[in-house]
């Protein structure tokens, strides 16, 4: 799949993605804000539902009052006195409305009147409210309890308990819902707008997974367009050099001189049909991910029987000058021994390609560790700088290279290179300067992982 596609679709994604979790992250910000809020109002009514219901509730002849300099609290219920000592931090005014429970009217003081005054200060459109109250003793105990409607647990919220009276100590705990309805009230732009994005990432994926399949069928269809025309080209390639074999060998000497000229361009164009195939065959690695079967291998040797250039035609007026130095102990290395000496033909072949008449190519292998660095340097023309970046790309030729008809080419050597290098776990690097020269790096570890 193209590179570029890829990345683009990828940053869409991740675009979509990262806008889905800032809005579900600010929905939950919201709601946690929300639920304070609710509980900070559900307290401050409770507590005042619970003084108004105190005072409605004393009982007649009963009084509180409070002597600050003490302080203290006096409560009269007819004859009898009794006094409760406060603590320096309680506040007198809510100490004498909480004082108020001590002397109250029983019958008048119940949960039921308290979740009638509390809904009365609720809003004409809270149709229902779900509540569960609970009146326990000072050690714990339920007294009375009060229960109005169903509450799921995940909604359920605790309010602050509330201490009644300073005699009997009684705690009043409440449980109620969170209000869904205003939530969503408030936040219904932003589930609306999760929404969307939520579908336009279902549809983003549908289509990128559409376009990758689609990519793949492509793909596989090359690959076997490949496969097919490689196989058509090389049964008559077979056929032509069993045929020139056998008239070299029974005819070679009968032959005048124009018919041997003949019989050496049907050798030249079978060996140009040859280069085709090879071609096509290295394009259909690149399309089809390299499999590699590595196996020791002298690296010197291997390269020493590069230098006698038979891989390559030179142009006439041309000399080249190959120079390798190993600097290793040991110079064996677990590599394809098919794959790799085709990297460094086409790393000399190109540099022979692009150079000018006086060609120098250096070789030059360094150990390091459990890694191996080789390093390919020549003189020629270099690369520009616009291209470094895409060199490797399949196809990709400079623009100014597209026209120079001495030095044709297909743009899927170098992209071959770097995919064997990859396949064998390396990396390969370049560095060029304009009429000075180009060098590729190519470091290999010693030992290939084994394949399952």
């Amino acid at each position: 799949m193209n590179k570029h596609f890829g990345v683009s679709w990828g940053i869409a994604v991740i675009a979509i993605l990262g806008v889905l979790v800032w809005q579900a992250l600010s929905i939950v910000e919201l709601y946690h804000f929300q639920n304070e809020r609710f509980i900070t109002k559900v307290n401050h009514r409770i507590t005042r539902t619970v003084n108004e219901l105190n005072l409605f509730a004393v009982q007649k002849s009963t009084a509180v009052s409070v002597v600050r300099s003490v302080p203290c609290l006096t409560l009269a219920k007819g004859e009898k006195i009794e006094r409760c000592r406060l603590q320096r931090d309680d506040d007198l005014a809510d100490a004498e409305y909480r004082a108020t429970y001590d002397i109250r009217d029983t019958t008048l003081w119940t949960l039921e009147k308290f979740y009638s005054l509390l809904r009365q200060g609720r809003r004409r459109g809270d149709k229902s409210f779900p509540i569960v109250i609970n009146l326990l003793d000072s050690l714990g105990n339920r007294i009375d309890s009060l229960s109005c409607g169903y509450i799921p647990p995940w909604l359920k919220m605790k309010a602050e308990p509330v201490r009644l009276g300073f005699l009997e100590k009684h705690v009043l705990e409440v449980e109620c819902m969170f209000p869904v309805h205003q939530f969503w009230g408030r936040s219904k732009n932003s589930f609306i707008l999760i929404f969307v994005f939520t579908v336009l990432l279902i549809v983003c994926v549908m289509i990128l997974m559409y376009k990758i399949n689609q990519e793949r069928k492509h793909i596989i269809g090359q690959h076997l367009f490949l496969d097919t025309v490689m196989h058509n080209l090389q049964s008559p390639l077979d056929y032509m050099s069993f045929t020139q074999d056998v008239l070299g060998k029974k005819y070679g000497n009968m032959m005048e001189i124009e018919d041997q000229q003949a019989l050496e361009g049907i050798r030249e164009k079978q060996s140009d049909m040859g280069h085709a195939i090879t071609r096509l065959l290295t394009l259909s690695d690149i399309f089809y991910r390299i499999q590699i079967y590595p196996c020791p291998l002298c690296l010197k040797e291997m390269l020493e029987k590069l230098c006698a250039l038979n891989f390559v035609k030179i142009p006439l007026g041309k000399q080249v000058d190959v120079n390798i130095s190993c600097e290793m102990d040991n110079p064996e290395i677990s590599v394809d021994p098919v794959y790799l000496p085709i990297v460094f033909e086409n790393l000399i072949g190109n540099a022979i390609k692009y150079s000018g008449k006086s060609v120098k190519i250096d070789i030059r292998c360094q150990g390091k560790g459990k890694w191996i660095e080789i390093r390919v340097k020549d003189n020629g023309i270099g690369i520009p700088s616009r291209s470094l970046k895409r060199i490797f790309e399949i196809y990709y030729r400079d623009p100014s290279m597209r026209d120079d008809h001495s030095r044709k080419g297909f743009g899927i050597g170098l992209s071959f290179v770097h995919s064997v290098v990859k396949a064998h776990h390396g990396k390969i690097t370049v560095h060029s300067i304009i009429n000075v020269g180009t060098e590729f790096i190519i470091i290999l570890p010693r030992k290939q992982w084994k394949r399952k």
